[in-house]
Parts: C-alpha cells; sequence; structure tokens
C-alpha cells in the first residue's frame, strides 16, 4: 500500500519547514475548526487516516509526520519532547493555523500537552490518548533499556514480515493501520 491510496485525493500533502527541518503533513482542508492530530512512536501523520476520513465533514484535520518520522527531516540530535512540541508550534505558525483543537497519542499526547501548556487560550481544546507523561530521566532509563537495539532489528526486516507479525500480535486492528504504522 503507497502513500497516495491511503488518503483522499482531495487531501493535501505539504511540507513546511520549522526549526531548520522540514516537517510533512496530511490535510483534509477546507473551512472548518482545525484538529491536528499527533502521532505515537514510531508512527506518522497517515495513521490518523481512518479518523481523518471520519472526521473531515466537520473538521480540517492536519496529521504531522514528527521529526525522524514518515517523510519528515530525522535530524542527528533534538528528539525531546520540547523539541516536538516546538515543531508542532512552527507548524501552526507557518501555516496560520488559528485555534486548533490538539489530538495526541502516547509521544503525541506529550507532544500535545506540551503544545498546549505553552499556547494556552490559543488551544480550543485537547483530547490525550495514552500519553507518555515520563520523565527526561524516565525518558533516559528507556533508551538504554534496548529500545535502540529493537528498533534497528525492525528496521532490517522486510516490511512483509513487519506486517505478518504485527497482524497475528494485533488482529483486531485494520489492516490500513498496519500498514501506516509498517510504512513510518
Amino acid at each position: 500500500m503507497t502513500r497516495k491510496n491511503i488518503i483522499s485525493t482531495s487531501w493535501a500533502n505539504g511540507v513546511c519547514r520549522a526549526n531548520d527541518i522540514n516537517i510533512n503533513y496530511l490535510r483534509t482542508g477546507g473551512n472548518k475548526p482545525p484538529l491536528i492530530a499527533l502521532h505515537g512512536l514510531a508512527g506518522s501523520g497517515a495513521c490518523w487516516s481512518q479518523l481523518a476520513r471520519a472526521l473531515e465533514k466537520d473538521y480540517d484535520v492536519i496529521m504531522p509526520d514528527a521529526r525522524g518520522h514518515g517523510l519528515s527531516s530525522a535530524p542527528a540530535h533534538g528528539y525531546t519532547y520540547q523539541d516536538h512540541a516546538n515543531d508542532v508550534i512552527a507548524l501552526i505558525r507557518t501555516l496560520g493555523i488559528k485555534s486548533p483543537y490538539l489530538l495526541g497519542h502516547s509521544m503525541g499526547g506529550m507532544t500535545a500537552a506540551m503544545v498546549a501548556s505553552r499556547l494556552g487560550f490559543a488551544i480550543s481544546g485537547i483530547i490525550l490518548a495514552d500519553p507518555t507523561f515520563i520523565s527526561p530521566e524516565w525518558q533516559d532509563e528507556v533508551y538504554e533499556s534496548g529500545v535502540v537495539e529493537q528498533h534497528q532489528q525492525i528496521l532490517s526486516s522486510t516490511k512483509e514480515a513487519l506486517f505478518k507479525e504485527a497482524k497475528a500480535k494485533y488482529r483486531y486492528r485494520s489492516s490500513e493501520l498496519l500498514e501506516h504504522i509498517i510504512q513510518a
């Protein structure tokens, strides 16, 4: 499945220059309340496609790829939640988005919380799904726990092998969502 056939033909696929990197995003568009959907670790904005299709009649859903994810730039450094929040704030300002709603899952939930804490009443609302409220010290522990080796192992696998493994492990998740996760 390619990125082209997972999104609506009416959606925009854009790139925003923010904090010296390129942030790729999908956007349903239209003159509707903006909803910025922030994905979790190892995901991409496209992971929100199913939800975006359900909401696009009522919301302009913006689905950015976080730095180092999807089609966004992957700098050598700068992966703290503060860096991710700075990218989202730059995206909001560069695209001229007024009073967005924020939706974040896991890593995206923590990022959304940080954006909301900095922008306050400039945010219309926030929805956090399983946010990772962890300290920088705990982030270091996670990094040192072997997660890097797990990610390297995943990167050396084929997409077909990853899909088969994911389908067996998450049998109730849609094939479309699993494809997005594997692509990211």
